[in-house]
């Protein structure tokens, strides 16, 4: 039975609405449902009237937003579990390591120093990395070295020296960005470590201007 014609105009009008909404919506996920919906009532729209070039468009149209819509949510979920992970200590690198390159070197070696020209970043597969300015020892899994990607002329901001006979996978800067760019988890992890480090160098900071600031009394003096 054919539907009566306010019925398909009504359909019309639901279907400009929706496109109305596509174009003044400020963000992708509104946006994406918004054509859908668009599409669909056109090609019920455009069916019912009879002119079956526009109901083809709207009909291929649709499955693709659907399909960006899929996508959308999808980095939404890849985000927020980069982001736990970085808040958890936790990386898997397994994925990187057809773009790095391994390096093995002896206990005691110093890999860089504070200051040095930076152009790699390090994962470490196997031993104990030590960075001296920070006083602080990654163990295998750590990611490493990014930091003199955001410093001014690429500059190292702590000297790193192998604690233990150590295995790691290197990775250069200009790769670095590129993978970030093609994978949202591995660009907010990189930006999620980064903020940690800062903190942490901070606290540090403070923690030496208090024992500084700390008064010498006859409890705490070692010259007596």
């Amino acid at each position: 039975m054919i539907p009566q014609n306010w019925l398909v105009e009504a359909i019309g009008y639901l279907a400009a609405a929706a496109n109305v909404f596509v174009f003044v919506s400020n963000t992708m996920i509104p946006l994406r449902i918004a054509a859908i919906a668009a599409n669909a009532l056109f090609a019920a729209y455009f069916f019912l009237k009879g002119y079956y070039p526009l109901f083809a468009l709207n009909a291929f149209m649709a499955p693709i937003n659907v399909f960006r819509l899929h996508q959308m949510r999808r980095l939404i979920l890849d985000v927020r579990h980069a982001t736990q992970q970085a808040a958890e200590g936790e990386f898997d690198y397994e994925w990187l390591r057809p773009y790095m390159k391994p390096l093995k070197i002896p206990a005691g070696f110093t890999l860089h120093r504070k200051g040095d020209l930076s152009e790699e970043a390090y994962i470490i597969v196997k031993g104990e990395i030590l960075l001296l300015e920070p006083n602080v020892t990654l163990k295998a899994g750590a990611f490493f070295g990014e930091m003199g990607l955001f410093t001014e002329e690429n500059r190292r901001t702590a000297t790193v020296v192998a604690a233990t006979e150590v295995e790691l996978l290197c990775v250069r800067y200009d790769e670095l960005l590129e993978l970030a760019a093609q994978n949202p988890r591995f660009g907010f992890y990189l930006m999620k470590l980064m903020m940690r480090r800062m903190q942490h160098n901070v606290e540090l900071a403070r923690e030496g201007a208090a024992a500084k600031e700390k008064p010498v009394t006859a409890e705490n003096r070692t010259d007596a």
